[in-house]
């Protein structure tokens, strides 16, 4: 089978134009060219006459059609090609692109970068997403190529986009299939060609402000979208009351209880007996050895598990609103990790969910006490991430324990303190 030798001469042009400085600017000084005898692909043919002959045959046809010029090497010519190099003129390369069946790059750049600020338009400012978004802008602008965490289809970007935005405004619990029925009118759509994209988009989101990247069904959860109904944890002298009338007394069942998001959905109120100290903790281990070895009567325990969902947030104030009724009110805490992830999550409690949130073994102290169990921090970003911590006054309840993680370069995961 003969080679196409115009395509691929085309094709290996047009591609290292798109990695040249002529690309970004339009203009440069030097030749976008190939060294026929460094390009593998081209010796093998040349040892047929037949192929030698048609590679010659379509270097004549492209030079005379203005698309590219070429040289021989010297006392070779005839015989050995040197060079061949790209017509640097915008009309010349349009046809390069027209002949290799491929759109030029810099439109669907352009058509890329208008989706993304079409829907960047639709989030509220400083969200995780606004801030991927308006880093891929950037990107765009300046390599006027599309970003690696989208494709070079339209379609496929739309739906992806559309997505993103639809979970950043989420504020309830959805099965993948059937949000994927309610935004594409396919249930299997999200699954088969958008979740992927959308999963690394949402890890390089959470990366970008050196946060840990959890797995990824509850990096989806955390936006509301679930494979099946969410279950959520705690130990405590709750009752709850549902629209229906219906009961549930939590109260006897001391090492946990369970209750699922579709019943969430249907609380009237929560009833608490008296209740002294609310704990919420992000480690399920952590959580299930408090409960077994530390917990006491007047104490509600609630299992956090990271960055919680909407309908956990639901939960969540159900919970305080049932708190809020009793005649002296608790104290509430938070015990996660020692790292940035701990932090972030702590803050989000307190300024979403319990405005008087304190944290629970998460000082100074503790990362003394477990020294040994330390992690090392390695990566520069990441410390980069806690100094931006160390001067908002968000965090300043944990300025000092910060210090000490930039002094010695450690982070110190909860699960450490009950392994001892």
């Amino acid at each position: 089978m003969k080679m196409n030798y115009e395509r691929k001469i085309l094709e290996r042009l047009i591609g290292k134009y798109e990695k040249s400085k002529a690309y970004i600017t339009g203009h440069s000084s030097r030749r976008i060219a190939l060294t026929v005898s460094e390009e593998n692909w081209l010796q093998s043919g040349m040892e047929n006459p037949e192929e030698k002959k048609l590679f010659f045959a379509t270097l004549v046809e492209l030079k005379k059609q203005e698309l590219v010029d070429y040289s021989w090497v010297k006392f070779e010519e005839g015989n050995l090609v040197d060079k061949i190099w790209l017509i640097q003129d915008e009309n010349r390369i349009r046809e390069g692109y027209r002949r290799i069946e491929r759109t030029p790059t810099k439109e669907t750049a352009a058509e890329l970068l208008a989706l993304i600020e079409k829907y960047a338009g639709k989030l509220s400012p400083g969200t995780q997403l606004l801030v991927f978004l308006e880093t891929c802008i950037e990107e765009i602008k300046n390599r006027k190529k599309c970003s690696s965490y989208f494709s070079e289809d339209r379609i496929l970007n739309e739906d992806i986009l559309k997505c993103l935005v639809h979970m950043e405004k989420n504020e309830n619990e959805q099965m993948e299939r059937l949000m994927s029925q309610a935004l594409y009118g396919d249930s299997k759509r999200f699954e088969q060609d958008v979740k992927s994209k959308v999963l690394s988009i949402l890890k390089e989101a959470k990366r970008q402000i050196g946060e840990d990247i959890p797995e990824d069904d509850e990096l989806l959860r955390e936006k509301g979208v679930v494979r099946w109904p969410e279950i959520l944890e705690f130990t405590g002298k709750l009752k709850v009351h549902l629209e229906d009338g219906c009961n549930i007394d939590y109260t006897a069942e001391k090492y946990g209880a369970y209750i699922n998001s579709e019943t969430v959905l249907h609380i009237s109120w929560v009833e608490t007996e008296q209740i002294d100290r609310v704990l919420f903790i992000e480690n399920k281990a952590n959580y299930v050895w408090y409960i077994s070895h530390e917990k006491t009567e007047e104490e509600l325990v609630i299992f956090h598990g990271g960055c919680y969902s909407p309908i956990k947030g639901k939960w969540f104030r159900k919970i305080l609103q049932g708190l809020e009724c009793q005649p002296r009110k608790p104290e509430y805490y938070h015990w996660g990790d020692i790292d940035v992830g701990g932090f972030r999550i702590f803050q989000r409690l307190r300024e979403n969910i319990v405005s008087e949130l304190k944290p629970y073994r998460m000082d100074t102290q503790c990362l003394e006490q477990y020294h040994d169990d330390t992690m090392k921090i390695t990566s520069l970003s990441y410390l980069k991430a806690l100094e931006k911590l160390s001067r908002d006054s968000n965090y300043a309840c944990f300025h000092q324990v910060i210090a000490k993680m930039l002094e010695e370069k450690i982070r110190l995961e909860q699960e450490a303190m009950i392994l001892k």
